[in-house]
């Protein structure tokens, strides 16, 4: 019975570990996305804030952020992503 509760303490623990993993790669994706968005003109930089959507994707995510604007209404973007690098962005 220990041995069985010590295998499922470490399962989640890894499980946990590797969740924020994943959190962080979607928040760099996200932070990718917005500076794309930034860098076509669709916002101003410092006028708006990210807020992450959905994402998905083998090699090539796709990540749809919100931008929300200090005042106005919002958008949302939807990113390519490979390899670090935004291939393509459009609005939604």
């Amino acid at each position: 019975m220990l041995n069985k509760t010590l295998a499922i303490l470490a399962a989640s623990a890894a499980l946990t570990s590797g969740a924020s993993v994943m959190a962080a790669d979607w928040t760099k994706n996200v932070n990718l996305c917005a500076l794309a968005a930034e860098n076509e003109g669709l916002v101003t930089a410092g006028e708006y804030r990210a807020k992450f959507v959905r994402g998905g994707g083998g090699a090539t995510k796709t990540v749809a952020i919100e931008l929300v604007p200090h005042d106005g209404e919002a958008m949302e973007a939807v990113c390519k992503i490979r390899r670090g690098e935004v291939s393509e962005i459009s609005l939604a």
